[in-house]
């Protein structure tokens, strides 16, 4: 490989996490996202570089510009959908990889991301390069070949278009999201009936991947209409476990050691100074839950334990009237 060979490389590899984040901000969907990369990668290796002062500045322009060509497919792909179409979750790992170092620093809540599908791909852009990535006008500008007064205008629009949707975009005060959701998951086990109805608002809006939930979207509570497809869902479920999700406290539906569902919720400060739930997405996709479940499912657990027996039966020197179980 030359220098120049060596070069690209390094300073794509530098940059990808940052691609790969900026890419599923975009698409809301972690494949899309790896496969926008890839393609980006493979103009990086044909172009010519020599010339070129910032790869870093060249490779999230053409990050942005084929996600924003993506984007104008999928989003006709998505509203043909029967049920709801709902971002791909990205679990906050333990031992943060990179591309997860990313996606924190450019931090933007589960939904909001939801939000974003409301929005045209070039306000979609401009708002994640401002808001999640922290461009100047100017850089925006130079990305999706406008003005610095046109792109000032598209993230006016954008921002405005989000917050009349109704979540702020602004993140919750983390430790009251996390008693509304640990009261949610709580009432949620105990099918409580009466105490769900007094963590949600008067009109809440329930979104969901699935057709049941999807369908009584924005319900009234006189109705239950919401209130009958979450608890049918959580009575196929075994226990419900609290999980971060893009930072966010979300709850994990368990059935069988593997998850079947995953509750975010939106909270808003009311009038009467409580704090109620007012929206809810509901994600039921098992492609949509796969890189939840190589986390926290049975598969996972079982190669946790697996690496816990391998590492004790060869750091402990056991004799053949000395039995250890790691699993008590």
């Amino acid at each position: 490989m030359t220098e120049q060979g060596i070069d690209k490389a390094s300073s794509f590899e530098a940059a990808r996490a940052r691609l790969l984040a900026l890419a599923y901000r975009m698409l809301g969907s972690r494949a899309e996202a790896e496969d926008v990369v890839q393609d980006v990668g493979l103009k990086w290796h044909l172009a010519d570089t020599q010339e070129l002062q910032v790869p870093a500045a060249w490779l999230t322009t053409i990050t942005t510009r084929v996600a924003i060509d993506r984007l104008r497919r999928v989003q006709r792909e998505r509203a043909s959908q029967a049920a709801g179409w709902l971002p791909e979750l990205w679990l906050d790992e333990v031992a943060p990889s990179a591309e997860e170092l990313a996606l924190r620093a450019a931090e933007m809540s589960y939904g909001v991301m939801l939000l974003l599908e409301r929005l045209k791909p070039d306000e979609r852009a401009a708002f994640v390069l401002h808001e999640a990535f922290d461009c100047d006008y100017a850089e925006i500008a130079a990305i999706l070949e406008r003005t610095p007064a046109a792109c000032r205008q598209i993230v006016h629009r954008a921002k405005a278009r989000v917050q009349r949707a109704g979540a702020p975009i602004e993140p919750p005060d983390p430790a009251a999201h996390a008693r509304i959701v640990e009261r949610l998951r709580t009432v949620l086990e105990a099918q409580d009936r009466v105490g769900l109805l007094q963590l949600f608002s008067d009109a809440p809006e329930v979104v969901s991947d699935a057709p049941v939930c999807a369908a009584v979207s924005r319900c009234e509570p006189a109705a239950a209409g919401w209130m009958d497809a979450v608890t049918s869902l959580v009575e196929h479920a075994s226990n419900a476990e609290t999980v971060s999700v893009a930072g966010t406290l979300c709850i994990a539906l368990l059935f069988e050691g593997d998850v079947v569902g995953v509750l975010d919720v939106s909270t808003n400060n009311l009038g009467d100074g409580s704090t109620k739930i007012v929206s809810m997405r509901v994600v039921t996709s098992t492609a949509r839950l796969q890189a939840t479940n190589s986390m926290l499912g049975r598969a996972a657990v079982r190669q946790l334990l697996a690496r816990i027996q391998q590492r004790a039966m060869s750091s402990v020197a056991v004799g053949g009237d000395f039995p250890v179980d790691v699993y008590a």
